[in-house]
């Protein structure tokens, strides 16, 4: 698990991923060349001590049980908008969303993508801008046993309807600035609708009792890795957008190869400038 800090420069979302550690040293992958990322003298510091990827991918359930050790859920995981998430209060938001999605007459109809968990696969759109509540969104979606389908906010309407017909997406996630237009074209594609909820931040609520219980992502642990768990679409440069499949072991595979790849190890922070729906950004989450 890995955290992201969100900047607004020059017109461009940054994403920084950040991996808690005593020092940091920052990598950058951004579009522009032209363009320098801020803050490039930044540094963080925690209690947490540093140590190296592991040797083998880790599945969704692994990764979610470890950042919920005492040593790790008090510490921060994601800044975004000068605020501070700690990896409880990200997590205990993302079971908020999964009891939402399980709790909720969901049709699933999931045209060759099938699913184990409460959702059985069910494709659940998400649309928010860079911030904690996308990460929120995303995990939510997987605890519950959904595809999530993260939908770009660049997208025109008519495009938009076509991602949500073509992957059938049962349920949309949005945020507050997007919700009135999205739970519009929910309506029109038959989905339902619901805001993320905000994300509690360290600065809000600094006493906050988190009700996250170990028993309850114990029992969401019937996700298997084959399982799918995201489609990402074409960006219909040449024709309309084509949904891709990604399992939760294809993630896993690709957050090892670069891991390897780049040598990353958990010193590192990434400052990432992708839209949060490629799946680049994914791998990072």
């Amino acid at each position: 698990m890995t955290g992201i800090i969100t900047y607004s420069f020059k017109g461009l979302n940054y994403v920084s991923l950040l991996r808690p550690s005593s020092f940091h040293r920052y990598r950058y992958c951004y579009l522009n060349p032209f363009v320098t990322p801020p803050f490039t003298n930044a540094s963080f510091s925690s209690s947490l001590p540093s140590h190296s990827l592991g040797s083998e991918p880790a599945t969704l359930m692994e990764v979610v049980k470890a950042t919920w050790r005492p040593s790790v859920a008090g510490s921060i995981a994601i800044r975004a908008d000068q605020k501070s998430y700690t990896y409880s209060q990200l997590l205990s938001s993302a079971c908020n969303i999964s009891r939402l999605l399980s709790s909720t007459n969901i049709k699933i109809n999931n045209k060759g993508v099938s699913g184990h968990g409460n959702l059985g696969g069910a494709r659940i759109g998400i649309v928010a801008k860079p911030s904690a509540e996308f990460v929120a969104g995303m995990l939510g979606t997987w605890l519950s046993g959904g595809v999530a389908v993260p939908l770009a906010l660049s997208y025109p309407e008519a495009e938009l309807l076509h991602v949500m017909n073509d992957s059938d997406i049962s349920f949309v996630l949005s945020t507050e600035d997007y919700g009135e237009t999205m739970q519009s074209i929910a309506t029109r594609c038959a989905a339902q609708f619901s805001l993320i909820p905000p994300v509690s931040s360290t600065f809000s609520s600094p006493n906050m009792t988190d009700e996250l219980q170990t028993g309850e992502i114990e029992a969401d642990g019937s996700l298997i890795d084959e399982n799918p768990a995201l489609i990402v679409y074409t960006s219909g440069t040449t024709g309309k957008p084509k949904g891709v499949v990604h399992t939760h072991k294809s993630i896993s595979a690709q957050v090892k190869m670069l891991a390897d790849a780049w040598e990353y190890t958990s010193t590192d922070q990434f400052l990432h400038c992708l839209p949060l729906h490629h799946i680049h950004l994914q791998t990072f989450i």
